[in-house]
């Protein structure tokens, strides 16, 4: 029987910024509108960028920090706090002038202390299942495990990396339940993603969140920022991360889809496309609109 072949990552471009290795994958029209897709946690920039492909903007999918090719930043700074001055560093040296961010999960708290910060960079957010506010701990016990002293290096080289679809599939399969998984993502490079740095940088951005959360101002009205949910969402409840967010932008604007998980915009990508269409177009006048949510059936 022949050996099944590894999927192989794609590779976009690598660049160097202040002695660190930035991966980018770039999609759509070079001369469209330039949109900054971040990935949630333990995944990467093809993830993210697979519900975009080919529209009628210019997508640019960034690996963060310590996933995929790029590097990772020093612990201290591998919260979204950190991240966000890492994302400045890239939207300052790449001279892409003010962007569009669309951020999934975790992906959305950097994005959110960007704006917060530097107003001037984001024209626009559209989070997707954004997990920002401060949360109870959880127990993770198998990340706990991965790295802790001693065994938490066995188990990253040893276990993870030789079961590494097994840990994806699984990962992959609760985070789009109760949906089905979708059969695009089982092309995602298994091996490329539970990748050693790769859990050591999901432990240390977990372990900073909850303290980085915590000191997000409130966010400027001038950038208007979407929101998509699914209702169903198991990993990150809606209403807790929906009311912590219009506590800090009074004007946000939210899309439930019902009976949806964590992966909306790979259940649904065309509303996840039509919002980010919309945010594009009617960013520079948007009327001003109720908080409210806005309720659509998958």
């Amino acid at each position: 029987m022949l050996k099944k072949q590894p999927i192989r990552p794609r590779l976009g471009t690598v660049s160097v910024i202040d002695d660190l290795q930035v991966h980018v994958l770039e999609s759509g029209s070079p001369n469209g509108s330039p949109v900054v897709a971040l990935h949630g946690c333990g995944s990467l920039a093809e993830e993210v960028l697979l519900p975009f492909e080919n529209s009628q903007h210019r997508l640019i999918a960034i690996d963060r920090p310590g996933y995929g090719w790029s590097s990772s930043l020093p612990p201290q700074e591998r919260g979204p706090l950190g991240q966000s001055f890492w994302l400045e560093r890239f939207l300052d040296t790449s001279g892409l002038g003010p962007v569009t961010i669309v951020a999934h999960s975790i992906g959305s708290a950097s994005a959110l202390h960007l704006a917060a910060r530097r107003a001037e960079l984001v024209k626009a957010l559209l989070l997707i299942s954004p997990c920002c506010s401060p949360v109870p701990p959880k127990p993770l016990m198998l990340l706990r495990t991965a790295v802790a002293p001693v065994i938490g290096p066995l188990i990253r080289r040893h276990i993870m990396s030789r079961w590494a679809s097994l840990f994806l599939r699984h990962g992959l399969r609760s985070s789009s339940f109760p949906n089905a998984l979708p059969s695009h993502l089982n092309m995602l490079p298994a091996g490329h993603m539970i990748r050693p740095s790769a859990i050591e940088t999901m432990a240390d951005e977990l372990r900073a969140f909850n303290r980085d959360m915590a000191l997000l101002p409130g966010l400027p009205e001038q950038v208007p920022i979407h929101v998509l949910f699914g209702s169903q969402d198991l990993i990150v409840d809606p209403n807790l991360h929906i009311d912590w967010l219009r506590q800090k932008h009074p004007r946000l604007l939210v899309k439930r889809l019902e009976g949806v998980g964590h992966m909306p915009h790979h259940v649904a990508p065309a509303v996840a496309l039509r919002m980010l269409n919309a945010i594009i177009e009617e960013r520079s006048s948007l009327p001003a609109v109720k908080p409210g949510l806005l309720t659509d059936v998958a």
